[in-house]
């Protein structure tokens, strides 16, 4: 017993006097995005053991290089069992030192330290090059992750609407068969312990298995448990920017609500004011949008009018012998900080990795059903419309993503450059979700 105090203490210590290689950041800022982009894959492992945070998985998973979901899954529920993981208590230290009873405490050092876990630190004698798990630990708390709120007691469920109990917070079309279950309206439960979960979701811990599992995730819209505050029924979103950050997590789109991060978001079909025009070819009629959180709450930092369709001319006379190309609704990690353009080079967001298109064959400049589909680098940039009036994109747009004036679109660009992420990592490359103002407005009507 003396032995095992003596060890927390020495990694309880080592936690607090902590810090992160500067050299690191850059790519523990990746990590961090790639794990909270995953959550729902590491959720499905907190499944099983509600006591660990879904993230502490997902740091599992980076230092073994992100390998193949299926071949991590079956390791790292193979080890938990060896390691007793159910017993892990909630505290950083002793979270550490079960991720080095995990490898099995290889490569200790004379003093104890092994690079599994404070590789990246000051706590090892070089400069490394890749991070261990106290490193992207100690980056997560610091960009603000932190356990979800949790509560115990015990509490009466009732389903208020059909549901579906799920292993994760994924959208249930993201989940097969043995990942989910529907529930009508009407059953009621015990609840012993709760905690938010992302998306709306909460995660439940029943006081007896339902479906042989005590552990579900639950759309919080669809369940009341009465005496929980964590449960208290969320506000129904008002502003246009509460039901643009509903729609999206509704979705399964990633929001990022860390300080400074900046959500782009690209809304066809709408008004500056929330409401829906005809969505007409050839008219700057889509919204480019910027949302950032501030103490919890989202905020519309930017919004200017906007294009995500190909322009009249290049729908009849399109680049590509297939249709021009017209964005498919959905969120990318696609662009980086580049220049745009020839006769009119300007700093934009230009594309760095794939996005999917539907290719506008029959030349109607909308998605018609039939048309091909297409994933691939095509020089989809965010970039300006050198000032062309409201009603004439000309040819400003190909079927980029492009904001109407020059010094609208300068200013988007200060914008999402003052991103902390962008800040410490030059080719951070950006994330952007496109929607449908219509479907939007459907899921959240006008008050």
């Amino acid at each position: 017993m003396t032995g095992t105090v003596s060890i927390v203490d020495k990694y309880t210590e080592l936690w607090e006097s902590c810090k992160v290689q500067s050299n690191l950041v850059p790519e523990l800022e990746k990590i961090a995005e790639k794990l909270c982009y995953d959550r729902g894959f590491y959720e499905k492992i907190e499944w099983y053991y509600p006591n660990i945070p879904w993230y502490w998985f997902g740091i599992l998973h980076a230092v073994n290089d992100f390998e193949g979901s299926t071949q991590f899954l079956e390791q790292v529920t193979r080890k938990l069992s060896t390691i007793q993981a159910e017993q892990i208590p909630a505290k950083s230290s002793v979270r550490l030192l079960a991720f080095d009873k995990y490898n099995d405490f290889q490569g200790k050092d004379d003093q104890g330290i092994t690079p599994f876990v404070w590789a990246g630190t000051n706590h090892t004698k070089t400069n490394d090059s890749e991070p261990g798990c106290a490193a992207i630990l100690y980056f997560l708390e610091a960009i603000g992750l932190k356990d979800d709120r949790t509560e115990q007691g015990d509490f009466n469920l009732t389903v208020a609407s059909d549901t579906v109990f799920k292993n994760c917070s994924f959208p249930s079309n993201k989940l097969l068969a043995n990942e989910k279950i529907g529930v009508k309206a009407g059953t009621q439960l015990q609840v012993v312990h709760l905690a938010i979960a992302d998306s709306h979701h909460l995660r439940v811990t029943l006081k007896s298995p339902y479906q042989e599992k005590q552990v579900w995730f639950i759309y919080g819209e669809h369940i009341q448990i009465e005496g929980s505050k964590l449960a208290a029924t969320p506000t129904k979103p008002k502003t246009l920017v509460e039901k643009i950050i509903a729609y999206c997590q509704k979705k399964g789109y990633r929001i990022d609500k860390e300080p400074g991060y900046k959500n782009i978001i690209y809304i066809e079909g709408m008004n500056p004011d929330g409401t829906l025009n005809n969505n007409a070819l050839n008219v700057w009629n889509d919204l480019r949008t910027v949302i950032e959180f501030k103490d919890g709450k989202p905020v519309m930092i930017g919004c200017w009018e906007a294009t995500t369709n190909p322009g009249k001319y290049y729908v009849k006379n399109p680049m590509n012998p297939k249709g021009a190309a017209i964005i498919a609704f959905g969120q990318y990690t696609s662009w980086c900080v580049g220049m745009h353009g020839h006769a009119s080079p300007h700093e934009a967001l230009v594309q760095c990795n794939p996005v999917t298109v539907h290719r506008d064959s029959n030349r109607s400049g909308t998605r018609d059903a039939g048309e091909p589909i297409d994933s691939g680098l095509f020089g989809i940039n965010q970039h300006w419309g050198g000032d062309n009036p409201k009603s004439d994109i000309g040819k400003w747009s190909a079927g980029c993503q492009v904001g109407r004036t020059k010094q609208g679109h300068r200013e988007f660009m200060a914008i999402v450059k003052s991103d902390p992420r962008y800040q410490a990592n030059r080719n951070f490359v950006f994330t952007a979700t496109i929607i449908d103002g219509k479907d939007l407005l459907a899921h959240f009507p006008a008050s």
